[in-house]
């Protein structure tokens, strides 16, 4: 894949491909509620587009668009790709814009690669499945432009709370996921920062105990547990989100720079 070029109305200026990638992947808090509120007077949700400084937009941050075209990454970062549902901040910029200020003129251009869909559970992820394909499809796509995949980041889980067997099978299917990815992207350490989940209700507390004692080579955990939440206690409020896209630099900086 080449570089893109942006209109901005009175020019048209040539992006530079990114050097590094990053997979934003999971379900509906790595796509991003924050800010998402109830419009009662029209009876239907809306992002409130209020933007915080840790996620404004940068020249040197890129996201992969839904027709697979780089371009000036800006919130909502998912609002092509998780269509089903009104998008909003999600930890992808607060993290790129974290990774950027950290390395300076040395982390080049960042690409961003939204692949989250809201609702999903971990067997919608398997491979062979829409999801799984369209994230690898992505994921090469993106590369062709001479990029290196630097990580996945991977917020999913609360899908998989309700029920005994999928709570009691999540590790066994992550771990199957992690290993599938990494050898259809022929990238057998690619790294993997996942979170464990803040909220979700029923057998929470054994998908987190999944995720926190996931044994893979290349794979962090960040816990997501104590951020605030929005009313419906379980998405994550902008506030939120911006700490969290903070926790997943910290983690991907210590551990894979």
């Amino acid at each position: 894949m080449e570089g893109g070029s942006t209109n901005t109305g009175a020019e048209t200026l040539e992006i530079q491909p990114p050097n590094q990638i990053f997979i934003l992947s999971g379900q509906s808090n790595m796509a991003g509620r924050g800010g998402v509120v109830k419009d009662h007077h029209h009876n239907r949700w809306v992002w409130d587009k209020i933007v915080p400084p840790e996620c404004v937009p940068d020249s040197s941050i890129l996201r992969l668009s839904a027709d697979l075209r780089w371009e000036e990454a800006r919130e909502p970062l998912h609002v092509d790709i998780d269509t089903g549902k009104v998008c909003g901040v999600g930890p992808g910029m607060a993290f790129a814009n974290a990774v950027k200020n950290r390395l300076g003129t040395d982390s080049g251009v960042i690409g961003l690669v939204p692949c989250a869909s809201g609702g999903t559970a971990i067997k919608e992820w398997e491979r062979g499945s829409h999801l799984y394909e369209t994230m690898v499809k992505r994921t090469e796509e993106s590369r062709k432009c001479g990029g290196e995949i630097k990580a996945v980041l991977w917020y999913q889980g609360e899908s998989d709370v309700l029920d005994i067997h999928d709570a009691e099978s999540y590790g066994t299917n992550m771990d199957r996921l992690i290993k599938n990815l990494r050898h259809d992207l022929n990238l057998p350490s690619l790294p993997i920062i996942q979170v464990a989940i803040a909220s979700g209700g029923g057998y929470i507390d054994k998908v987190r105990e999944a995720q926190l004692g996931l044994k893979l080579s290349n794979v962090v955990c960040v816990d997501a547990k104590g951020l605030p939440l929005k009313p419906d206690n379980l998405h994550l409020t902008t506030e939120a989100q911006v700490q969290l896209g903070r926790s997943l630099a910290q983690a991907y900086l210590s551990n894979f720079c």
